[in-house]
């Protein structure tokens, strides 16, 4: 049985029968983009049949698309286990507690941008950053008689910032498996467009802190979450020698697996230190389960109720339909044809990039859902970059430039909404988010100057390889 070639016509249906799928079971029911995912590659199925495409071959699309996968789903569990026994043994609460030491009212928009940016890194999480410290900022510029939609801004900035650089971040780790990029070499690439973002943000908000004169302020929030943490936990640097390693050993470019794994080791042996009272009993629930603090105060409370095994599962299910979708979709040749009816313009680097840039604000735009507007550019654009000579992860720091980091602009998208909700603030805050604003800028700059592009026959080893992945799919065939 000959197999039909996917129609410009049909490929364009099937996308806005997705689109229409997924906008409105998110924008309207709300519901998590799971099921919706699975309902879009159903739709892409039924395509493929009538196309004459095979269930076999449209199940090893999907089970190829999984397999780019796996490195970061095993990421991500080890990232959940590392979380818990952190929390358990004071590494959460210690930079918590340093973070909140830099509070001074000429700087204070600078240092709630410091502040939720460095618990996001060591989360992996913006909510959590910003339903939390950003809560009790709030607060505390109430106070000081600042703009709330000022604070605000700069609370989703350094969360936004912190949750894009930490290799325990969902939404990072899903970008690099899409990419199909190494995770430490996404990161390490993305700090060419974040770090000129933080700076410029960092800049502005100092300008606006020096330049308006602010009364006394009542910190009394922040006081309180301070004592709480030098009462209930031990805060010491030692609890930041996990982190540093696994920093350094980023450095040096050191797998993330073996890092992780070695800052776990540390991690759980500093935890007979400073945790004197817990046991081996108790680290392997922290790790599986999650730590759940109970010090009576709710905002401790709920930053430091984290991690674990099973608080990954989210993410880890989300990958698995998300990469199974985009394995059908282009095996179904849709990602082909509609690119191929763009190339007339996607012939050029810096077209390749701004499309990129274009497809991730419009996926945000229409349906507000940050992780499809990293799956779908990146499922439909991967072909592209190569053909441009344009390394994976020139895509992968795309995608989050113009996906992840443009979402919380969007004021009826996941973040948005939770901003709007959590920190009590209109949509003014989005003109001071200062760092989402500026970040595709950048990227259309070094898009059209060539500026820290990579090459694709440079860096090969970070590469996730399909080759390897298929090599990984015959032994398991063979077993």
């Amino acid at each position: 049985m000959e197999t039909k070639k996917a129609t410009l016509t049909g490929s364009l249906v099937v996308l806005l029968l997705i689109i229409a799928v997924l906008g409105i079971s998110i924008l309207h029911y709300g519901v998590a983009p799971h099921i919706p995912i699975v309902l879009a590659t159903i739709i892409t199925a039924g395509y493929g049949l009538m196309l004459k495409v095979t269930w076999k071959d449209m199940e090893r699309a999907m089970v190829k698309g999984i397999s780019y996968g796996i490195p970061a789903i095993l990421i991500l569990s080890l990232i959940g286990v590392l979380i818990g026994v952190w929390a358990l043994n004071g590494t959460v609460p210690t930079i918590t507690f340093y973070g909140l030491q830099v509070l001074s009212p000429s700087f204070f928009l600078v240092s709630a941008v410091i502040i939720t940016a460095v618990v996001a890194v060591m989360t992996g999480s913006s909510l959590s950053a910003m339903g939390t410290i950003g809560v009790s900022l709030m607060g505390v510029a109430y106070g000081m008689g600042i703009s709330p939609e000022m604070t605000a801004g700069a609370i989703v900035s350094g969360a936004i910032f912190g949750d894009k650089l930490s290799p325990l971040s969902d939404t990072t780790n899903l970008t690099a498996a899409t990419a199909k990029v190494d995770v430490f070499e996404h990161i390490r690439h993305m700090l060419w467009t974040t770090v000129p973002a933080l700076i410029i943000a960092l800049i502005i908000f100092g300008f606006i802190g020096f330049t308006n004169s602010h009364g006394g302020a009542d910190t009394s929030q922040v006081d309180k979450m301070i004592s709480t943490l030098q009462a209930e936990f031990m805060i010491t640097p030692v609890t930041l020698l996990s982190p540093l390693l696994i920093i350094g050993l980023a450095v040096r470019r050191v797998k993330p697996l073996p890092s992780l794994a070695m800052g776990l080791i540390v991690a759980v042996l500093t935890t007979f230190y400073t945790n004197p009272g817990a046991n081996f009993g108790d680290i392997m629930n922290a790790a599986h389960g999650g730590y759940t603090a109970e010090t009576g105060v709710e905002s401790i409370d709920s930053l430091l109720s984290l991690g674990g095994l099973e608080s990954m599962l989210f993410g880890v299910s989300l990958i698995i339909v998300a990469l199974a979708f985009g394995g059908v979709f282009r095996g179904v040749g849709i990602a082909h044809t509609l690119i191929d009816s763009l190339k007339g313009i996607l012939h050029k680097r810096g077209h390749v990039i701004s499309s990129t840039v274009v497809s991730c604000f419009g996926v945000n735009f229409i349906i507000g859902e940050q992780y499809l507007s990293i799956i779908l550019p990146g499922q439909m654009l991967e072909d592209s970059y190569r053909n441009t000579n344009l390394h994976p992860k020139n895509l992968s720091r795309t995608l989050e430039d113009a996906g992840s980091i443009l979402h919380p602009l969007i004021p009826w998208g996941v973040i948005g909404a939770f901003v709007m909700t959590t920190l009590d603030v209109g949509m003014g805050y989005i003109f001071f988010t200062f760092i989402s604003l500026v970040t595709p800028f950048i990227t259309l700059l070094y898009a059209y100057t060539g500026w820290t592009l990579t090459p694709l026959d440079q860096d090969k080893e970070s590469i996730v390889k399909a080759d390897e992945a298929d090599e990984a799919n015959s032994e398991s065939k063979a077993l």
